[in-house]
């Protein structure tokens, strides 16, 4: 308590006129994670200068800890807005100065479970999150995360119940949202459009516009599950009115312009969200846009960026790729094996199962995909490998989820759907 409580005098100039801060200050300025945590954010928007000034009352008020958490907070809405993971980089090393001025702060462990989160290291978010719950079970913040951390586990159980304490005690618009998403998982598609209604009535704050969008993201992919795309594009348009060139919104504008059959429009998205930010689903949809146009050479070069950022950020979406491209199978079952150790879920061992599939190993991949289905998540992509799969191993069945697959939602993807078709004996 001394040590917060003397920031403000620490900080001033001293009486002998001498301007130069204490050693204890100018040490912990000097850090590596000052230094991060105080980097220019390098644009010039407002939530830049909201950033840069609070970067300045932390030089100001160094030793308080306050001063940056609330740094900490004006890089989770940029990373939020940009849809950039890096930045959580210098989220994390805010919350490495918070710790070193008060090791107990439970605020600072919430960011840091989120920097987990966000890092793909969901075991690690669990345990941070359970942490702090033991010392302050009202701890909201820490339930969200503890939630998602369990879902990425695979423990979709755990994480429903979790979500559900959040929704019963404090129900604003992250608990609404978390809701939808476990809702439409489980297969309750009403549910789930009920609960967005309702976060995306409460939770717009123009003070942080990146997680409306976000909002308005994962909405709209909803009606495109269920090839409404001129309802989805509505939706998805909403969510840049709040950050303009959001790239998560243009990557789902760019899959819905593909779906439509309009390469152009997809290019056009595609095309500013990878500028923003490149990821390796973006360029995956890039180049089936490009071939779609008959650009087999942009399509080409943009196929090599999905495999080498994947190779970098991403095995699940590289393993994916690889496994609906039916190329390189060896380097995707070891991309999808080693994500397998460290997360599961419906996604995992979706494209667990699909990868087996290609590889021949029928009896694995059925396992695996009934895994991934047990939800009974609405997904055209988990009916087209369920179908595909079952008929592999003999099982009429498989024709009629190839079906389901089409009538769904006909353009979940180029590749897949092409592929339901001749499974099918349709042109």
């Amino acid at each position: 308590m001394l040590l917060v409580a003397c920031s403000a005098a620490c900080n001033r100039a001293r009486p002998d006129g001498d301007e130069a801060a204490p050693p204890a200050v100018s040490q912990l300025l000097a850090d590596q994670s000052a230094v991060v945590c105080l980097s220019d954010p390098g644009a010039t928007g407002p939530l830049d200068q909201t950033l840069r000034a609070e970067q300045d009352k932390a030089r100001k008020l160094s030793l308080s800890p306050d001063r940056w958490i609330q740094v900490a907070r004006a890089w989770v809405k940029k990373a939020r807005q940009a849809s950039d993971p890096s930045l959580y980089h210098q989220v994390d090393r805010c919350v490495d100065l918070v710790l070193r001025l008060d090791p107990a702060s439970l605020v600072a462990l919430d960011l840091r479970a989120l920097v987990l989160r966000n890092e793909h290291r969901f075991e690690e978010a669990r345990v941070v999150a359970a942490q702090v719950l033991e010392r302050d079970p009202k701890d909201f913040a820490a339930l969200g995360l503890l939630s998602d951390a369990l879902l990425e586990l695979g423990k979709f159980e755990e994480a429903a119940k979790a979500a559900q304490r959040l929704m019963d005690e404090r129900p604003d618009a992250a608990a609404h949202a978390r809701g939808a998403y476990l809702r439409w998982l489980a297969g309750d598609v009403t549910g789930a459009k009920a609960l967005w209604k309702e976060a995306l009535a409460s939770g717009r704050d123009a003070r942080d516009p990146g997680s409306t969008a976000w909002m308005f993201t994962q909405a709209g992919l909803l009606y495109f599950h269920e090839a409404d795309y001129d309802g989805a594009d509505a939706v998805l348009a909403q969510a840049e009115r709040w950050v303009p060139d959001y790239p998560a919104a243009l990557v789902a504008r760019g899959r819905v312009a593909l779906a439509q059959g309009k390469p152009s429009v997809a290019i056009g998205h595609l095309e500013r969200a990878w500028k923003g930010d490149p990821l390796p689903e973006t360029a995956w949809l890039l180049g089936d846009a490009r071939a779609l146009a008959g650009d087999e050479r942009g399509a080409k070069g943009a196929y090599d960026d999905a495999v080498k950022l994947g190779r970098r950020i991403d095995r699940l979406t590289l393993a994916h790729f690889l496994a609906t491209k039916g190329r390189d199978l060896e380097e995707a079952r070891t991309a999808i094996e080693e994500e397998r150790r460290t997360r599961g879920g419906v996604y995992v061992e979706d494209v667990y199962a699909w990868v087996l599939y290609r590889l021949g190993r029928i009896p694995e991949a059925k396992q695996a995909i009934e895994r991934a289905t047990q939800l009974g998540t609405p997904d055209a992509r988990l009916l087209f490998h369920l179908g595909a799969i079952e008929l592999a191993g003999g099982n009429a069945e498989g024709r009629k989820h190839l079906r389901q697959a089409l009538r769904r939602n006909p353009g979940f993807d180029l590749t897949s759907a092409a592929e339901v078709r001749r499974l099918l004996g349709e042109r």
